[in-house]
């Protein structure tokens, strides 16, 4: 068969090459043409655009880093959407939120074309020798034309419903993964002074039944590393573990949740990110909290140093999502203004706005988008703060609670400028990157 791989990143390109060991022809297109050198020297052809590469397969293959990378792959002109799509068969493996696949699979199908989503679990090694665990979103039909080329990539395949299913089907798997190795690394902290070798250490936990298959699977790296290497050879890099923990916690986010160990762990791994270990691979993360004396200081107390670090990434996160301009306040437990932005041409009221979503859930001990919530069912209520506060609370998302790991609250901050539900986005994005736990509702 003709297929096109757009992405040749670690997983496409091991891929890539597995399809071409498949007998396929393969069509390969990467943003850096210079990663399809070790392709096109095993046979493959090089694409000088994607819209190239559709117009030369049957089958088209996408795996991005993230949906910036993805989206710029499918829009705009020499790309895939500008191809006419007629009986092309688009197989997306990216892991992205499920409306980003939604979205995609409705721009392919006004075009003609067919769409699933196939996200995949497990690293290069698997991607190379056809053992990766497909998870799918399409229809039944598409789904079966895909499957023989997928049964050639994976060990296993399922259908797991629509489009999006398997978007939200792979940010599930990935989570127990990626607090795994923080988990094990704070376990192997409780031992350490033991003294014992990390192999036989990493052994020992294996067998036990509070192991991951990915500690079993990379146990000679996850030793080595413990021992003071340096993890070797990324498969799935610090920097990628943080992309998809964000990823959950934006996810749980839309659906009205939090996922607070995911925070927390992102937390831990964005300081290590910011220290220049993003490249990292995941067997190296356990080191994270080797001794005590190198772990990362978790936070217990919402300083002005740390209010600005919230405040930072909250609008990084704002420019991040192309959002208006965004004012950020944070308070300290007693309502105190600890912190405040105002972007370049955000509106004089927005900080009366973004102090009143703080305060009011500071007053309340809730997110300010329970004040939303009740609201809808009990107009009352409202009205009765409104009073009781002298007009200071704002009942609508964009002010969030800022705790420790032990639940205390410490403060809150209030975001506008956005929509309510972006504002929240940036103040859910600065809480974990101080390190603190958010809390949005009751």
């Amino acid at each position: 068969m003709r297929i096109g791989m757009v992405g040749l990143g670690r997983m496409g390109a091991a891929m890539a090459h597995r399809l071409i060991e498949q007998g396929h022809e393969v069509t390969v297109w990467n943003r850096t043409a210079a990663k399809a050198e070790p392709l096109v020297d095993a046979g493959a052809k090089l694409a000088v655009t994607p819209l190239a590469l559709v117009n030369a397969v049957e089958l088209v293959i996408v795996i991005m880093f993230d949906a910036d990378a993805l989206n710029s792959v499918f829009e705009g002109p020499d790309n895939i959407l500008s191809a006419p799509l007629d009986g092309k068969l688009i197989i997306e493996m990216s892991t992205v939120r499920p409306e980003v696949e939604q979205k995609l699979a409705s721009e392919v199908a006004l075009r003609g074309g067919a769409f699933i989503e196939c996200p995949v679990g497990g690293t290069v090694g698997p991607a190379r020798t056809g053992k990766l665990l497909g998870l799918v979103g399409g229809s039944e039909a598409d789904f079966a034309r895909a499957k023989p080329v997928l049964d050639q990539l994976c060990r296993r395949v399922e259908l797991m419903g629509p489009v999006g299913a398997g978007a939200a089907m792979k940010l599930a798997i990935n989570l127990p993964l990626a607090v795994f190795w923080q988990a094990f690394g704070e376990a192997n902290s409780l031992v350490r002074h033991l003294g014992r070798d990390p192999a036989w250490l990493v052994e020992l936990f294996s067998d036990t039944s509070g192991a991951a298959n990915g500690l079993k699977n990379r146990a000679d790296a996850v030793a080595a590393a413990l021992a003071g290497g340096n993890g070797g050879v990324a498969t799935f890099d610090l920097a990628g573990i943080c992309k998809d923990l964000r990823t959950m916690l934006e996810e749980a986010r839309s659906k009205g949740f939090d996922l607070p160990v995911a925070a927390r762990t992102l937390a831990v791994y964005d300081a290590q990110a910011r220290a220049g270990n993003g490249g990292r691979d995941t067997s190296w993360v356990p080191t994270i909290w080797a001794s005590k004396a190198d772990a990362p200081i978790m936070p217990d107390k919402l300083n002005l140093e740390r209010a600005n670090l919230l405040i930072e990434a909250a609008l990084l996160k704002g420019r991040e999502l192309g959002l208006a301009p965004l004012t950020v306040a944070v308070l300290d437990a007693g309502g105190h203004l600890l912190a405040f932005q105002r972007e370049d041409r955000s509106g004089i009221l927005r900080f009366d706005i973004a102090f009143g979503k703080a305060w009011g859930s500071l007053g309340m001990g809730f997110g300010s988008r329970e004040f939303l919530a009740r609201s809808q069912g009990n107009p009352t209520f409202v009205g009765t703060l409104a009073t009781a506060s002298g007009g200071r609370m704002i009942p609508v998302p964009g002010g969030v609670l800022i705790k420790n790991a032990d639940g205390d609250v410490l403060g809150a901050v209030g975001i506008s400028g956005d929509t309510s539900d972006q504002d929240e986005a940036c103040a859910l994005a600065g809480i974990a990157a101080a390190g603190f736990v958010a809390q949005t509702g009751a």
